[in-house]
């Protein structure tokens, strides 16, 4: 009696005695199978590579293939099922359809889409990444329920009246409008982040050239709170809101025997005794008199000028509060 030909027992003692074509070449690309993909797919994917690898035309050599590409539960699963099984690739898919249609992550829907909200800090172009990323995961949901979903989850207002005023069909169109505005708003940021910076020097540039090492600039340490200090602040908070005052007693009279600032030559006179000053005071009271009482203006009333110390009459005064320093 022959030996018994190596391989799972599930498969007809025809797979497992095939040979291999030569030359042939295993695929290299074809992931593990570990149930949690679409069965389908996969197998056709791997079918179609190991016939590009040199097994065309015989499907037994491609199954015979097959145990290699599994992953280790899968591969324990194929073992533990009874003899002869499988005998061509129908029975294969038939086989496995029945255990892995469970096991196969279908896809979501359209709410799952419409949980992909812009996260607080996120910019606009990274929740757009993120949320074609997901969508590439549900290719059944309509382009209308993708374009709601993506204007739901968005926190940019511009972005949904951007989106509202060109009103995007498909989501090619949507997508359009999302990375031209994201640019546009990337490009603004950039520019005005720079235009801000302009015309302000980092701490470190205000020091100049550096003309040796750096040194560590040693912070001062606080001193514990003391009494005299809130003392001290309270009363230099009060003196900054008393109001000024009219200024100190006498210091009219005291400008009046200083020395004339108007004559600094080789004059030595006081200001009290300055005859231009009085002239032009002189002419200010004549013109005031003259405009009060016209018979002034030609002969005037002499006795007044009796008495009359070199200073007008006052007819306006004119208060300057704060003191000389004003």
């Amino acid at each position: 009696m022959a030996p018994e030909p190596p391989g799972p027992r599930v498969f007809s003692r025809a797979i497992r005695s095939t040979p291999l074509p030569s030359p042939f070449r295993p695929p290299t690309s074809i992931a593990k199978y570990n149930g949690e993909t679409k069965l389908e797919l996969w197998l056709a994917d791997f079918r179609r590579a190991c016939q590009l690898g040199g097994a065309r035309g015989d499907d037994r050599a491609i199954i015979r293939q097959l145990p290699l590409f599994l992953s280790d539960t899968v591969r324990r699963w194929l073992e533990e099922l009874p003899a002869d099984q499988i005998h061509d690739w129908v029975d294969l898919v038939r086989v496995f359809e029945g255990n892995f249609k469970g096991t196969y992550i279908w896809p979501g829907n359209s709410w799952d889409l419409s949980k992909c909200k812009q996260k607080s800090g996120e910019t606009l172009r990274e929740y757009a990444r993120c949320f074609s990323k997901q969508r590439t995961e549900l290719p059944h949901i309509p382009d209308h329920d993708v374009i709601l979903a993506f204007v739901s989850g968005t926190t940019s207002r511009d972005m949904v009246w951007e989106l509202g005023r060109n009103r995007p069909q498909t989501v090619d169109e949507l997508m359009d409008v999302v990375a031209n505005y994201a640019a546009g708003e990337e490009a603004v940021g950039a520019f005005f982040s720079c235009e801000g910076r302009k015309g302000k020097p980092s701490a470190d540039d205000d020091e100049g050239p550096s003309r040796g090492p750096k040194k560590n600039k040693k912070k001062k340490k606080a001193r514990p709170f003391q009494r005299e200090d809130l003392d001290d602040d309270l009363v230099a908070a009060m003196e900054r809101k008393r109001p000024r005052g009219p200024p100190e007693a006498g210091i009219f009279d005291k400008m009046l025997e200083e020395q004339c600032p108007y004559h600094k030559g080789g004059a030595n006179h006081k200001l009290k005794d300055c005859r231009m000053l009085k002239k032009h005071f002189d002419g200010l009271g004549y013109k005031k008199d003259a405009l009060d009482d016209p018979k002034k203006e030609k002969g005037g009333d002499k006795e007044d000028n009796k008495d009359n110390d070199g200073f007008p009459t006052v007819h306006d005064s004119y208060m300057i509060y704060g003191g000389p320093s004003t």
